[in-house]
């Protein structure tokens, strides 16, 4: 297993799996990461870093109608502090696909480009049937990647199976599943890229829990991903 320095104090504090993937997810390595909102007040992100952490998403929007508070704050400090860093953006299928793209890329750009592709963070359907959904997705997705040259990370977890359908396969999947030794995949995906596998760490530098997650490789694999355009 590949950690960074201090990854000893990240197992400590919530993450006791870091150090050893199951053999039925076929990782051989991971990488620690966080992703973190306004429900995490200020961080101090050089502690985050020296805890283990190597990458971090940070919430940007809910749809249109909200912009993160803290993002601003959170996406410049990851930076300083030397953590790879992402950025999401809850996905409303209610809302025009494009307006919410535009702003989110907005919002990131102008402070600065991330290292990881932009994120749709897929957890419902938002009253929407799931044809429509699918449309409005592809729609933001297509235009996300138009805009950034990068393929875009899509969140979700099993239970969205249904609603997502099949066809979403070529695009990196984040996937949400917690208190299991594997996760299961949504329809449509044989492997994940990123695994958020606890709501509940407790890390130095981070008041309160925080969401855990994996990155399915070793760090020299981070810095291709991180590299790649596809």
């Amino acid at each position: 297993m590949h950690v960074g320095a201090g990854a000893f104090l990240y197992l400590l504090l919530g993450a006791a799996d870091a150090s050893a993937p199951p053999a039925a997810c076929r990782v051989e390595s991971v990488v620690a990461g966080i992703d973190v909102s306004s429900y995490q007040g200020e961080i101090d992100w050089k502690q985050v870093k020296t805890a283990g952490v190597t990458f971090a998403f940070a919430r940007a929007a809910d749809g249109t109608a909200l912009v993160d508070e803290r993002f601003a704050d959170n996406y410049k400090r990851m930076k300083r502090a030397g953590v790879r860093r992402g950025a999401y953006q809850v996905f409303r299928a209610s809302v025009d696909p494009k307006e919410q793209a535009n702003l989110f890329i907005k919002l990131v750009h102008r402070i600065g480009r991330p290292d990881l592709p932009l994120v749709a963070d897929v957890e419902t359907a938002d009253g929407q049937d799931p044809e429509t959904l699918r449309t409005a997705l592809r729609k933001w997705l297509r235009h996300v990647e138009k805009r950034t040259r990068r393929r875009p990370i899509i969140y979700t977890s099993p239970s969205m199976s249904e609603t997502l359908g099949k066809r979403f396969g070529r695009y990196h999947l984040w996937v949400a599943h917690y208190e299991v030794d594997c996760p299961t995949l949504p329809e449509g995906w044989r492997r994940w890229t990123f695994w958020q596998h606890s709501s509940k760490g407790q890390l130095l530098g981070i008041a309160g829990p925080v969401d855990l997650d994996h990155f399915a490789g070793t760090p020299k694999q981070l810095r291709r991903f991180v590299r790649s355009r596809s």
